[in-house]
């Protein structure tokens, strides 16, 4: 795990409505944002040209006949997530207890066994190809919200309110882990905004699409059995990784605005402060590009 770097003095200043433990709370949640691109979410990337390279195979066989293709296994890809979404929302903790723990942890926990999970099913369905996808599916999109939904408990969320079960679901209509650091900025935002006002049955099918979408992807790119199991099995572990931090940066910041009651200085000070981690990241890298050219010039 990476070591939680000091907040810097002028943000603590700028976040003098917070407490010193929130305003930490909050830093915290500012640089896992900054590094939900971690080295295997990045490894999406690596996997793009596989992706497209089986998209054009399918559209060498006809344009129409290959965009149907493309745009069956998305629909059915995003129908087997509404539907899971649709079970597990019948269940207001997702198979937890309803009520929050009456001692909780300092901060959520690490949640190891669900990404082991997600990565298990995805080595498995991926050494049988796209038919492994019908269990690969469901149980990941179910695991995934049950790690959302132990982050809300952690988080001190009342698991048995509609609040709090919508909440789970907006986690997963926040986009995606290919997005850039601003682009995911920016789609957490206006998710949030888009979502806030949308009956149950909107919520769901417009987590169902985003998410939905993601993982048509990954199946394209572990159609290949056996070294699609290889492919499964990242992809599942990345994308778990990242919406278990987007839902404590998520949950973190509804705990914020329900103390202080000023959700725009909330924002304000959150927005700051992952301005400062994205620049310490920026001024990380700057340094390890350099060192090897001061090294050769020795």
């Amino acid at each position: 795990m990476t070591v939680l770097p000091p907040l810097p003095e002028h943000l603590a200043e700028q976040a003098g409505f917070l407490t010193d433990h929130e305003r930490r709370q909050l830093w915290e949640a500012a640089v896992l944002m900054a590094d939900s691109r971690r080295v295997l979410v990045r490894l999406t990337a690596l996997f793009g040209r596989q992706i497209e390279g089986i998209r054009a195979a399918m559209f060498q066989a006809g344009e129409k006949i290959g965009g149907q293709l493309w745009a069956d296994l998305v629909q059915k890809a995003q129908d087997a997530v509404e539907d899971v979404l649709w079970n597990s929302y019948g269940y207001a903790t997702f198979g937890l207890g309803a009520a929050p723990y009456l001692v909780r942890p300092k901060q959520p926990r690490k949640n190891l066994i669900h990404r082991l999970a997600t990565t298990a099913s995805g080595v498995a369905s991926g050494f049988v190809g796209l038919p492994g996808a019908i269990v690969d599916i469901p149980f990941t999109t179910t695991t995934i919200l049950r790690s959302i939904a132990e982050v809300a408990r952690d988080s001190g969320e009342d698991l048995s309110s509609e609040d709090t079960r919508r909440a789970c679901l907006e986690v997963l209509a926040f986009g995606g882990p290919g997005e850039s650091g601003d682009e995911m900025e920016t789609g957490y935002w206006a998710a949030r905004l888009g979502v806030s006002h949308l009956t149950i049955n909107l919520l769901i099918r417009s987590a169902a699409g985003q998410f939905g979408l993601i993982l048509s992807e990954k199946l394209l790119a572990q159609m290949v059995p056996v070294a699609g199991a290889v492919t499964g099995g990242l992809l599942n572990y990345s994308f778990t990784d990242y919406y278990q931090s987007m839902a404590k940066v998520h949950f973190c910041l509804r705990a914020l605005e329900r103390r202080t009651g000023d959700a725009a200085a909330v924002k304000l000070a959150f927005e700051t402060m992952l301005r400062a981690a994205r620049e310490r990241r920026r001024i990380g890298r700057h340094r390890r590009q350099i060192a090897p050219v001061m090294l050769r010039a020795r």
